[in-house]
């Protein structure tokens, strides 16, 4: 039996200006970063639009078979804010995330990687 894993990858980064601008670039970012870490998509990815003063922007999801993506983005804040969970019970390279987020050229990147199965211990 293969080992399961708890790992949590929490993305907070800021732009000058959204890219997430449309509920179709969301759908494919997230399949993008999906492909990358070698998941199996079970649902979505799904982006839709919120339009709630203060809220607006954009949210998106996928449920893979380990576990789930998702993202949320604000455009009346600036900076424009992303954050981004990505938790699976598979292992993945935190790093190959991170580097599909820094493609974007955000003003500010921060992260936590948390293994949560005895807990929400930070690894590196």
């Amino acid at each position: 039996m293969k080992a399961l894993y708890h790992h949590h990858l929490l993305v907070n980064a800021t732009f000058e200006e959204t890219p997430f601008v449309t509920d179709t670039f969301c759908e494919y970012w997230l399949q993008e970063i999906i492909d990358a870490i070698e998941m199996c998509p079970l649902y979505g990815p799904l982006g839709l639009r919120c339009e709630n003063e203060y809220n607006k922007g954009y949210s998106a999801f996928a449920i893979i078979d380990t576990s789930h993506l998702s993202l949320h983005s604000w455009e009346e804040i600036t900076p424009n804010l992303l954050q981004l969970d990505v938790y699976s019970c598979k292992a993945f390279d935190k790093n190959i995330v991170l580097d599909i987020v820094k493609k974007l050229k955000p003003l500010s990147l921060k992260y936590k990687f948390l293994d949560r199965a005895d807990g929400f211990i930070e690894v590196d």
